[in-house]
């Protein structure tokens, strides 16, 4: 027996799309038809302007429909990448809005929460998208509650961290409708094992019991979340009831380096970041870095990466970053700071180039 009325869902494709978010989110529900034996599920892709739309990796999605023949599904997925904002059109941002008015479920997996943020409809809402988009998008949405976890429902608003978080919000939703078994059965022929609840966090070796009972990863924790106002070591030692002499030798016997060096090192790391990922002045950069002085953030920038930050910028011009894929984050220990040839062979990582567009305005 078919359903009458399958749910229909409309995936919003944003050039260079992550196709490794988009395939897991649709064959889940091409799974979840197949093995229920019903038409629970229909979907279409849909642009801007209609026809092929290029992922990150090069692969196209040839078929789809232009935003004025879409009609008003029941849900739609924004999925953007890299470059979520450059590409926000007007009318994107016009249909977003409208769909919201007539009470369409308003999803998003990995940075496509730009969206939804840059169409307004994402007031006291919570969401979560890629951890690595996740400074950006405060900065750009600050008051919106952003969770560091795989996926985020908020009454009419869906989110998703991206890759096989994708997969989870689906198994939810399919759960959600249709019962916890055929999700589960979904989740098998992904091999995925049970599906993950949704507040399951985005990474792991920065939240493990084990590991954050050791001083040194307590620190690196610390440091992390103190980058435009940096705490003196004494404060760290005060925050983590520790002794000084303890904080260093956890840091010597981990990484071979004293807290205070690794503490620029990573400073420095986020600045470096923030020259791909923004079109921020470097004095700004500065800044957001903790460096009080824009002459000495320059000197330590150039020691530690054998080049200006001006230099360092140039050097990574958009065909480059479509080149290279994003490194992610390295495990918390295996830390080392980076050579002057690492300004080359480094791929910069999800949020390339996010903010080139925020001080310009949408188009």
């Amino acid at each position: 027996m078919e359903v009458r009325h399958p749910r229909t869902f409309l995936f919003v494709l944003l050039p260079d799309f992550p196709l490794y978010a988009v395939v897991p989110a649709t064959e889940a529900l091409r799974i979840a038809n197949q093995n229920s034996g019903l038409s629970l599920y229909d979907w279409r892709f849909v642009s801007a302007q209609g026809g092929a739309v290029r992922s990150s990796n090069g692969m196209a999605i040839e078929a789809t429909l232009p935003l004025d023949a879409a009609g008003v599904p029941d849900c739609i997925i924004i999925c953007s990448g890299n470059e979520p904002i450059q590409h926000l059109g007007k009318p994107l941002l016009a249909w977003i809005r409208r769909l919201a008015a007539h009470g369409v479920l308003l999803g998003a997996l990995d940075t496509g929460a730009f969206a939804l943020g840059a169409a307004g409809v994402l007031r006291d809402r919570t969401i979560t998208l890629h951890w690595e988009a996740r400074p950006v998008f405060l900065d750009m949405f600050p008051n919106v509650d952003v969770k560091d976890q795989i996926v985020v429902i908020d009454r009419n608003i869906v989110t998703a961290a991206g890759g096989t978080a994708s997969l989870d919000l689906m198994l939810t939703l399919i759960g959600t409708a249709h019962g916890a078994r055929l999700a589960q059965v979904v989740a098998n022929a992904f091999v995925h094992g049970r599906p993950r609840p949704p507040e399951t966090v985005q990474r792991p070796d920065l939240s493990q019991a084990g590991d954050d009972q050791t001083v040194f990863r307590r620190a690196v924790r610390l440091m992390a979340a103190n980058i435009a106002f940096p705490l003196g070591i004494e404060e760290i030692c005060a925050a983590l009831k520790t002794s000084r002499r303890r904080l260093e030798r956890s840091f010597a016997n981990q990484i071979g380096r004293s807290p205070a060096a690794y503490y620029v090192d990573v400073r420095l790391q986020t600045a470096r970041e923030q020259l791909f990922y923004s079109s921020n002045p470097v004095a700004h950069i500065a800044e957001v870095a903790g460096f009080q002085s824009n002459a000495h953030f320059c000197r330590c920038f150039r020691k530690h990466f054998g080049a200006s930050p001006t230099t360092v910028r140039k050097e990574f011009n958009r065909d480059q970053r479509r080149t290279y894929y994003p490194t992610g984050s390295s495990l918390v220990g295996d830390m080392q700071p980076e050579t002057t040839s690492d300004l080359r062979t480094t791929s910069p990582s999800k949020t390339d180039a996010l903010r080139r567009d925020q001080h310009a305005g949408f188009k």
